[in-house]
């Protein structure tokens, strides 16, 4: 019973943080609902495996993110370059919601431990956020559209690709280090600091993307 717990709540986590990313990004979901689906139950899968079987929830953001990455990249044949940028904001976002949301929960008393109801319950709340998040999105219709489809898209190298691939890159080092400040150390509150950091500086260079597409 833990076990499908633990794969259908991860399993909606994930399909909510693929859904936000993709809605930031303006990118197709009707024709990508089975695709999305089925990569959330994989996700799922690899997240037990790590977190419970390996007992590597320290190194989570640090393994998970490359193979979100890679189902960017070949599930839904967004190109490499894209497919980092995406990827790194959209899970940026997410953590930032988690952040937010667990420190909320715990500010009435809930102690959030792995495999417990509680958790799960916290875990869920995120994902419905996230969701609601990716609605508003899309009902006022704010978001990126330069993201291209097609694994073949040139990628001209100028200034503000390399910004991006520079904060890109940043980014998940900032991802890389959370499950270790918010597990391993005191340091629950200031998590935050670093993620919004990250994500602010990253949506600026996003936005000049956008606008420069336009032109």
């Amino acid at each position: 019973m833990e076990v499908l717990s633990f794969v259908l709540v991860s399993m909606l986590e994930w399909f909510a943080l693929i859904l936000l990313t993709f809605t930031m990004f303006k990118l197709d979901i009707r024709d990508y609902v089975g695709q999305i689906v089925f990569s959330s139950f994989l996700l799922a899968l690899v997240s037990y495996v790590l977190i419970v079987t390996l007992d590597l929830l320290v190194f989570a953001t640090f393994l998970q993110p490359p193979i979100v990455f890679i189902f960017y990249w070949q599930m839904f044949r967004i190109p490499v370059f894209y497919a980092g940028l995406i990827m790194t904001n959209g899970y940026l976002a997410y953590i930032l919601l988690t952040t937010i949301v667990y420190n909320t929960v715990q500010l009435f008393g809930l102690i959030l431990k792995p495999d417990t109801l509680s958790n799960f319950s916290a875990q869920a709340l995120t994902a419905f956020v996230a969701m609601l998040a990716a609605w508003l999105i899309h009902k006022f219709r704010v978001g990126y559209t330069f993201v291209p489809y097609g694994d073949r898209a040139n990628v001209r190298l100028n200034k503000i690709n390399m910004r991006l691939l520079l904060f890109t890159v940043v980014g998940y080092v900032v991802m890389t280090s959370f499950n270790f400040l918010y597990f391993l150390g005191n340091y629950k509150q200031l998590v935050l600091v670093p993620v919004i950091l990250s994500l602010g500086v990253l949506q600026y260079w996003v936005l000049k993307r956008e606008i420069s597409n336009e032109h």
